[in-house]
Order: C-alpha cells, then structure tokens, then sequence
C-alpha cells in the first residue's frame, strides 16, 4: 500500500506541477513585503495553498477508498470542479468576516455594515453545507456502504485538520 501510496504522490505532484505559476511571474520586481512576500505574490500563494490543500484531499481519500492511480486522478478532477464552486463562497465568506473583524476593533465604516456581514458568514456557512454534501454525494457515488462510511470519515477529519491550519495550528489534535 505504501509504494502504491508514493506513485500516487508522484503522479500528483507531477499533476499540479504543471499547473504551478510560470517562474518568471515571481521573478524580480520590488523587495518583499512585510512577511517576506512581495505585494503581487498573495494570489500565488493562495492558488499554491488551494493546490496543496485538495492533493491533501486527493492523497487521503484515494489512501481511504483504496483506489487506484486512474480513479485518483479521476477524483482530482471531481474535486477540483466542486472546489471552484466553493472559491467564491470563501472569498465572501473571507471578506464578511475581516469586516466582522474590524467592526470589533471600533472600525466606524465597518460598524455600520456589522449586521450585513454578520448575515454573510451565516449565509456562507449554510451554503458551504449544501456544498459539502454535493461533495460527498459527488465522490461516494458507485461505491458500497462501507467505503462510503470511510468517505464520510476521512471527509470530516480533513475538514477538521483545514480548520486547524487556517488557524495557525498544524496536523491533528493541534
């Protein structure tokens, strides 16, 4: 399992290889930024942090499903479709709730949109649901019951292991 584990790593990484930025688009231009990032760098790194995070998905559920390099690739394909649709939910969601953030910390343009914004993340929440299971029903179609259980389980703990990291915290029970 481990050998068939690490081709599919590699066959993956060659996948999202190609679609990695070109190298000129980070080459000179101004000094970094604050972070050691230069200003036009965020979208890259964004995209780069999307690719890692769905090979993640990808890896532990095809380790999950016991599947093989083909349906891998296959679910890659399924998963990054239903991430685009998330992409712009998160944004939103990403936006309300700096503004949140802000009307905390006594931002008077912020304050006056707090209920608006509030009424956003909730949105976003539901809709990141519905999201979630077009997710499961998407993948799990074809499959018996117990491998679909396994779905569901690996579903939640990357869910929860997301959670963590866009907190700063990094692996399981973090």
């Amino acid at each position: 399992m481990k050998t068939k584990l690490l081709s599919l790593l590699v066959v993956l990484g060659a996948l999202t290889a190609f679609a990695a930025p070109p190298p000129g688009k980070l080459g000179p231009g101004p000094g970094p930024g604050p972070g050691g990032w230069r200003d036009g760098d965020r979208g890259d790194r964004m995209e780069a942090r999307e690719r890692e995070a769905r090979l993640m998905y990808v890896v532990a559920i095809a380790e999950a499903l016991e599947l093989n390099e083909g349906e891998a690739i296959k679910l890659s394909e399924k998963i990054k479709v239903l991430d685009e649709k998330r992409r712009p939910l998160r944004q939103a969601m990403g936006e309300a709730m700096r503004a949140v953030k802000d009307a905390a910390e006594g931002d008077q343009t912020a304050l006056s949109q707090i209920d608006a914004n509030v009424a956003k993340v909730l949105d976003g929440r539901a809709q990141m649901a519905v999201l979630d299971k077009e997710l499961f029903t998407s993948l799990s179609q074809g499959y018996p019951p117990q491998k679909r259980a396994r779905l569901a389980l690996v579903l939640g703990r990357l869910n929860h292991e997301m959670k963590g990291m866009k907190k700063g915290r990094f692996g399981p029970g973090r």
